[in-house]
């Protein structure tokens, strides 16, 4: 009978693939060849995939990365966009979960079992944030004999409600449980005290995301009921490998710099908020970006024009600014990231046309994607087949510590929290530095890169700890001299630039808080209105008789209950 139960949960949410596909999967396990252990496996991939899937998504409503789909919210992002995701999901990620669970419970795999229900709790939060009510109660339910082909959706505070409620359960079954090797397990290695503090974070992460709408009083018994995520030796996140083929486990940053096409554009304000906001560089700036030409003005603009696209401009000029960018900020940054320092990738909503400017775009770096280092020495094209930096080992930083403190900063701030907000932001900022420096020891730091006038190596342009204590300094003087609103804007930008890498909790941030201030607007001075949550993906409309599409990704989730003429 589950044999047929999981034929029917692949049916009953038809992913993109033809019918007959979904039931022989050649790549997947079929039911009656399952094994725990090629379960899990499939479970832990099917579940980072679900991970990456909505990054460009979610990072380019939130300027973590470049919106270049087109000028308008509308022509960037269309209901086929979440197809794959929602085949991963449905048709992937949760028959296996629940075979899984079915066949491992029994043995008394606890910890295991508890494992697959977070990322299945975890699964269900992430469809709820971007599409709001999803199929949960009929999913992958019913029988041979009366399957349910078109299941209905359940609306969002209820998802939460159900996935808290697999969070409590993993919680009460990993007390006390042993350690688990019945699988490979990526994320913690069977550690069963992991999970556990990954579980009660994730209840926590819940509280906050949920703040608007009663949430917040949550907060303060979660993180006084026990251990949570808030040392980086717990973060949890998916860890890439460094081989290129059969199968290719590198980072998809990586993949997408470091092959022979060009890199996607970086985001121009988030590049600037970076190395130019302050005033002075943020030490982290060099690990998350690796400019592959950092001589961009006026050395590549006058060599050659025609690799530049600036819409107002025929070549990037600090003289030029739109006026709506300038009614933002006087320091708005507009072609370039930089100009002093060489960041160059594309300004919010640019869609035009591509010209010939791989070489000169500003790519993904060491962190998170595994990619090279920026010393500010050795900047050359990456397209190297594979070869560079990291070679891809780089992680999905689904959370870490830092984002716990950053999130019980902003409960702090709200009321929901009963704590000094300034010392969780900067213990926050202190853990981001820590884990984002910690990839130095991925690449040899002892190459020379200058003979004269002294001899330099790639670890003598490192980050030091003087100027990571000058960040954060500076950082803790503007929060101690802010009003309220400001405070909760500092902890909010701060969190947006330890977020890299996590482009959901960024558009989270944004829409739960408004914030942060200041943002670049759309290089088209009427975009249209923001996405507020995602369309349906086609599959799930076109294949399902219950499902309709949402009248406009204007339509807020539940827990987003900010009004329209939000900063966005």
């Amino acid at each position: 009978m589950k044999k047929c139960l999981l034929v029917v949960s692949v049916l009953s949410v038809a992913a993109c693939a033809d019918l007959d596909e979904l039931l022989v999967n050649p790549n997947g396990v079929a039911p009656d060849q399952a094994d725990a252990s090629s379960l899990y496996n499939n479970i832990q991939l099917a579940f980072n995939d679900i991970q990456n899937d909505p990054y460009f998504f979610a990072a380019g409503l939130a300027r973590m990365d470049a919106e270049t789909g087109g000028f308008t919210y509308t022509a960037t992002h269309q209901p086929t966009e979440f197809d794959g995701m929602w085949g991963d999901f449905y048709a992937e990620f949760l028959p296996d979960a629940d075979a899984f669970i079915a066949l491992a419970e029994p043995l008394g795999q606890n910890a295991a079992v508890a494992s697959v229900k977070i990322m299945k709790a975890y699964g269900y939060m992430q469809f709820a944030d971007l599409f709001g009510d999803v199929p949960l109660t009929e999913a992958g339910q019913g029988n041979a004999e009366t399957p349910i082909t078109n299941p209905s959706r359940t609306p969002g505070a209820e998802v939460y409600a159900a996935a808290n409620a697999m969070l409590d359960e993993a919680i009460a079954q990993l007390e006390g449980a042993d350690d688990f090797t019945v699988a490979f397990d990526n994320f913690y290695g069977g550690k069963a005290a992991d999970w556990q503090a990954l579980a009660r974070t994730l209840k926590l992460r819940n509280a906050v995301t949920t703040r608007l709408v009663g949430g917040g009083s949550a907060v303060q018994g979660i993180v006084d009921a026990g251990d949570i995520i808030d040392q980086n030796n717990e973060n949890f996140e998916w860890h890439y490998g460094a081989n290129r083929n059969n199968p290719n486990n590198r980072h998809p940053f990586y993949n997408d710099s470091y092959e022979e096409n060009d890199g996607v554009y970086q985001s121009n304000w988030y590049m600037w908020l970076m190395a130019e906001s302050k005033g002075f560089i943020d030490p982290r700036t060099r690990y998350y970006f690796f400019r592959q030409d950092k001589n961009i003005f006026p050395s590549a603009v006058q060599s050659d024009p025609n690799a530049f696209d600036c819409i107002f401009t025929a070549v990037p000029n600090p003289d030029v600014i739109p006026p709506w960018y300038e009614a933002v900020s006087e320091d708005m940054p507009y072609c370039l990231g930089s100009y002093d320092l060489g960041y160059f990738g594309r300004d919010h909503l640019n869609g035009s046309g591509i010209p010939p400017d791989g070489q000169y775009r500003t790519v993904f770096g060491l962190y998170p994607a595994g990619g090279r280092y920026d010393d500010g020495q050795t900047n050359e094209v990456v397209q190297n087949a594979g070869t560079d930096g990291a070679l891809g080992a780089g992680i999905e930083p689904i959370w870490q510590a830092s984002f716990t403190h950053f999130i019980l900063a902003e409960a702090a701030l709200t009321g929901n929290y009963d704590a000094d907000a300034g010392e969780l932001l900067e213990k926050a900022m202190k853990l981001s530095f820590d884990r984002v420096t910690s990839f130095e020891s991925l690449v040899d730091g002892s190459e020379v890169i200058a003979t004269v006038p002294v001899t330099v190596t790639i670890a003598d342009t490192y980050a030091d700890d003087e100027s990571v204590e000058e960040y954060i300094d500076f950082v803790m003087d503007e929060y101690e001299s802010a009003d309220d609103t400001g405070k909760l804007a500092i902890v909010a930008r701060e969190y947006l630039i330890a977020l890299y890498g996590n482009g959901l909790e960024a558009y989270n941030l944004y829409r739960r808080t408004c914030l942060p201030m200041d943002v670049q607007p759309a290089i088209d001075p009427n975009p249209g209105s923001f996405i507020r949550s995602a369309l349906y993906p086609s599959v799930h409309i076109n294949r399902n008789l219950n499902a309709t599409q949402k009248g406009s990704f204007t339509e807020p989730v539940f827990w987003d209950t900010n009004d329209a003429s939000c900063n966005y």
